[in-house]
């Protein structure tokens, strides 16, 4: 999961500075977090069988993960406001690779877990502090930098279903050795970083916002949020497992959740022309409205394949335009972006195990309605954000925040 809504955050310090081997490392960084991330989903059914449990106490994993991610954001805030960038960044690396080590030579269910939960907090410190540290560079080229390092994200979710139908599922651990020793080798380009600590850095207020507003729109957006992510991850959790569970081969079920993957890398691609087309807030309720019948739609076995990677189109441009539309009701609130960041990782965690749940009672052809559910209490939530207007000091819609992929 990238965070593009900061660059609505007005910021004359450009006290950060990514040499060309440093900027090339982060979006390798991100290429490695996108495949990690888009593994389990299809190696749930492996994950079952080596094991020996079953499919919903398997999809744990998913949330074990986020439950890590979510304690890597604080780390990564603490530390990136007292220690230099290429510091925290290498710590965090490391912290990953030390996961996916013991991930790969795990003999025991829970050994495994706690290696998962090692794993997530180093996806949760590197995903907030390398995205906190590009959008402190200059701002000339900003938009760019983070578009790159978005497209280094979705390309590594495609890439990491179809490196498990190459390699083949039983040989997962090869596949998170080699993760592992990818994440130490890719702290050498860290020292390409200038970045000081965040400590030293001047504040801004949030413009033309009461206390009592800006709570009410962030517990809105918080609340959303954990939803869209919610959907996101349970959807790419649970491709492979129902298809496979519905006949499908476990290869092509791990084709078919990089077909949804693909999807997302697209739509994020499409940010910048779309949304000069249409406004933020509209893109947002349309997606999550296309999302939910089309995951309707995939209750039929026959259509599902087709319909999954279309998911991922759709939810695509929720994410960024969502943030966007944060920023311009409250410009230059960057610790209300941050909090959002950690609070949603929460949906990470709360959307497999209420899959898992419903799985381990209804069955596996439950999970498209649940995420049909999520999708439209995602949209209920969004909708409600509809009672706010921007403030008078912001611009208007559409030109509140430069828009990037």
């Amino acid at each position: 999961m990238t965070f593009d809504s900061h660059t609505g955050q007005e910021n004359d310090l450009a006290d950060v500075t990514f040499r060309p081997l440093a900027m090339a490392s982060a979006t390798a960084d991100l290429i490695v977090f996108g495949m990690l991330s888009s593994l389990f989903g299809p190696l749930l059914v492996t994950f079952a069988q080596r094991f020996h449990i079953s499919l919903p106490d398997a999809g744990v994993v998913l949330s074990v993960y986020f439950v890590g991610a979510f304690c890597g954001v604080p780390l990564g805030w603490y530390t990136i406001k007292h220690l230099t960038g290429n510091i925290v960044l290498t710590i965090t690396l490391l912290t990953m690779a030390v996961g996916a080590c013991g991930a790969a030579l795990s003999p025991d269910w829970f050994v495994f877990l706690a290696s998962i939960f090692v794993m997530g907090v180093g996806f949760g410190g590197v995903d907030f502090s390398l995205i906190t540290l590009l959008v402190r560079t200059r701002m000339e080229g900003r938009a760019r930098r983070l578009s790159v390092s978005n497209a280094g994200y979705g390309l590594g979710a495609v890439i990491g279903p179809l490196l498990i139908v190459l390699v083949h599922p039983n040989n997962y651990r090869y596949l998170l050795g080699a993760i592992a020793l990818s994440a130490v080798v890719l702290t050498f380009g860290n020292s390409g970083i200038i970045a000081p600590p965040m400590r030293d850095a001047p504040q801004r207020d949030p413009l033309g916002v009461s206390t009592e507003r800006r709570r009410r729109i962030l517990g809105t957006f918080i609340a959303a949020y954990i939803l869209y992510v919610a959907t996101e991850t349970t959807t790419a959790g649970w491709i492979a497992p129902q298809l496979h569970r519905g006949g499908l081969s476990a290869s092509l079920g791990s084709a078919i959740t990089a077909g949804f993957w693909l999807g997302l890398a697209i739509g994020r691609v499409l940010a910048g022309p779309v949304g000069r087309r249409h406004s933020d807030r509209r893109l947002v309720l349309g997606g999550l409205a296309f999302a939910a019948a089309l995951c309707a739609g995939a209750y039929a076995t026959g259509a599902a394949p087709f319909l999954y990677p279309l998911v991922g189109f759709a939810l695509a441009l929720v994410y960024p335009m969502g943030l966007i539309w944060y920023t311009a009701l409250i410009p230059h609130d960057g610790d209300g972006v941050a909090l959002l960041i950690l609070c949603m990782m929460a949906g990470g965690v709360i959307g497999p195990a209420i899959e898992s749940v419903m799985v381990s009672s209804f069955g596996i052809r439950v999970v498209p309605i649940v995420l049909c559910g999520f999708a439209l209490a995602c949209l209920a939530v969004f909708s409600s954000a509809l009672r706010f207007s921007p403030p008078r000091t912001s611009l208007s819609d559409g030109e509140s925040t430069p828009r990037t992929t």
